[in-house]
């Protein structure tokens, strides 16, 4: 028991007259130093990266902050690389907008020219449909409706839509109501 004492006792020596009053010792000097206006800390820090064993668990300011700006690089050239690909991306679907834009352009074009075609061709179609309907004015309401009546509804509902109203509307009331409201009905179209 009294070597476990002894051996207590030099432990407690050891901690209460050297390694606490250097331990305050170093803090008076260090606070000293900060006031003076010298980062203690860094210098510490610096000193520690050049231990071989510590320099991997103290960085200075400037390592981290090359440390984050490396990270930094890194994570923006990613972000160009993929703004970079939607670029392409969206260049690619500009280009095929472009040429279904210049294909339905020249389908427009096309489909032009045919309805001039169509227009063209049924002009004599309407001088016909036009005779016609001088025709139905010169006869009387009654024969006009008699004739009307015996053609299929949309070609007579065609015939009446060159005759004038007024002449229209009497033709119209000669014939069955049925006949009547079936053209009337083509009419509105």
């Amino acid at each position: 028991m009294k070597n476990e004492e002894q051996q207590h006792s030099k432990i407690q020596w050891f901690f209460m007259v050297i390694f606490v009053p250097v331990v305050f010792a170093l803090i008076l000097f260090g606070v000293i130093l900060n006031i003076m206006g010298v980062n203690v800390l860094n210098q510490v820090k610096q000193a520690a990266g050049n231990v071989p064993f510590l320099s991997e668990y103290v960085k200075t300011d400037e390592q981290k902050l090359a440390d984050q700006e490396k990270t930094n690089f890194e994570d923006l050239t990613a972000v160009v690389a993929n703004k970079e690909r939607q670029i392409d991306e969206l260049n690619n679907t500009i280009a095929s907008k472009d040429r279904e834009i210049n294909s339905l352009l020249e389908e427009i074009k096309m489909l032009m020219v045919e309805l001039e075609e169509k227009q063209t061709s049924q002009l004599p179609n309407s001088k016909e449909y036009e005779e016609i309907a001088k025709m139905y004015a010169s006869m009387s309401a009654k024969n006009a409706a008699n004739i009307l009546s015996q053609l299929p509804e949309e070609e007579a509902a065609l015939q009446l839509s060159f005759i004038k109203l007024d002449e229209r509307a009497s033709i119209l009331a000669r014939m069955t109501p049925e006949k009547a409201a079936q053209i009337i009905a083509l009419l509105a179209y």
